[in-house]
């Protein structure tokens, strides 16, 4: 049986569910309905994809997104590693050439320092996963708590987390340092508490990488890791953590470029496969959120198929936003003229905007006075410092109390080195 969540956090959830505003609710479906009536096909399509904001783009780079952004209406960003002025400068700018303000996201597994170095970075999930049962609870909750600040500081609205693998071996190559631990009930409820942090401080969360990519051995940036496991393997240890995030109320999904021939014979990638999709996913598992499948450059999905197939392979097989993707206004267009010509349904684009659109609508991006401009970075940046380095300290001292052996924690310099007995 899972265990429940801390008080603390329990109580956040039941105020919350208490006091929703369903007034909100009507508002930000009027919002989206009136938008829907004024996009065109195309529009709708761009709002769907999710495009690289480059370190130093070149100006022929730079060209192409103002392009994507003000001839084509690209809806979302990714912000990757660098130096923040220079993105945070980027970023503004294309804002202001959008039709409609950009949802911006990021992977900021362990904090805005996995993506700028200004910020001071909390340890990596392997090391989090050592905490002990509701002290570590609260703990996460507080670090979602503090990781969703920094990001809506930034107008980051969307962070790809929690990873919710299920890991056996924390030395995994692909993703054993980003996986709480091998038990997946503390898995699930560590990704929860982490969750619902972020997600009170109105950050969409997005477990990531369903169905499970914790016992692969194949890194799906460079290959298509295939699992071989049956159904009782992956009901009580790979889905586990997800249906447990999917009953708490994550907002968004990220699927696995993996194959299962369990559940798609095909051996095709579960990002691209419609029963992983459509009867696994949304079916089976019933979950109602944003899907988006990982990026779609990485070889699991792209090996053997040209950016076009890749990009309209997701969209068909169920995911409502395509990541990172290359021939971008090719991709729109052809989509686009499927949809236009009767060949693949309006209803199920529509479904997969009005899904970004309410993101975006929740966020407050259409509402009067919003603000999509970053300002006043220095004084941000020093005030999550001083919070973050409060919250680290307890980290600390909760993992030195720790029963669990072989301890190292990293913040900043400073690696922390412990034994069984928390010396």
């Amino acid at each position: 049986m899972k265990r429940p969540l801390t008080l603390v956090v329990l109580l956040v959830i039941l105020f919350a569910a208490g006091c929703h505003d369903h007034s909100a609710d009507l508002r930000h479906q009027a919002q989206v309905d009136a938008l829907m009536e004024q996009l065109s096909i195309r529009e709708k399509v761009a709002q769907l994809f999710v495009i690289e904001i480059s370190r130093e783009p070149s100006d022929a780079t730079r060209a192409l997104q103002d392009s994507l952004i003000r001839d084509y209406g690209v809806g979302c960003l990714i912000v990757m590693r660098g130096p923040i002025g220079p993105f945070i400068e980027r970023t503004n700018e294309l804002q202001s050439l959008a039709k409609l303000p950009l949802l911006v996201a990021t992977d900021a597994e362990w904090g805005a320092a996995m993506r700028f170095a200004e910020y001071l970075p909390y340890p990596r999930q392997r090391i989090l996963g050592r905490l002990e049962g509701r002290r570590g609870e609260r703990l996460l909750y507080q670090m979602g708590r503090n990781v969703g600040r920094e990001l809506r500081d930034l107008n980051i609205y969307v962070n790809y987390t929690p990873v919710a693998d299920a890991c056996p071996d924390p030395y995994d190559p692909s993703d054993g340092q980003r996986s709480f631990g091998s038990d997946p009930q503390m898995v699930g409820d560590f990704s929860a508490a982490y969750m619902h942090g972020m997600q009170d401080e109105g950050i969409y969360a997005c477990a990531k990488h369903y169905p499970g990519h914790g016992a692969t051995t194949v890194d799906s940036h460079y290959e298509m890791p295939v699992i071989h496991y049956d159904r009782a393997r992956l009901d009580s240890v790979e889905f586990a953590p997800f249906r447990t995030l999917f009953d708490e109320g994550v907002e968004m999904v990220m699927v696995a470029h993996m194959s299962i021939p369990v559940i798609d014979s095909t051996g095709v990638p579960m990002s691209i496969s419609a029963p992983c999709m459509k009867d696994l996913l949304r079916g089976e598992h019933g979950f109602r959120g944003t899907v988006i499948t990982d990026a779609v450059g990485m070889q699991g999905v792209a090996a053997g198929r040209t950016p076009l197939e890749v990009n309209t392979a997701v969209y068909r097989s169920g995911s409502d936003m395509i990541l990172m993707p290359d021939d971008v206004k090719l991709s729109i267009d052809a989509i686009a003229d499927s949809v236009e010509t009767g060949v693949w349904p309006l209803e199920e684009l529509d479904e997969k905007v009005r899904r970004v659109l309410t993101l975006k609508a929740r966020a407050g991006f259409f509402d009067e006075g919003f603000d999509p401009q970053v300002h006043d970075l220095d004084r941000k940046i020093a005030e999550a410092r001083e919070r973050d380095s409060t919250l680290m300290l307890r980290i600390g001292k909760a993992l030195r109390r720790s029963s669990k052996p072989e301890i190292e924690a990293v913040f900043g310099d400073r690696t922390l080195v412990l034994d069984k007995a928390g010396r």
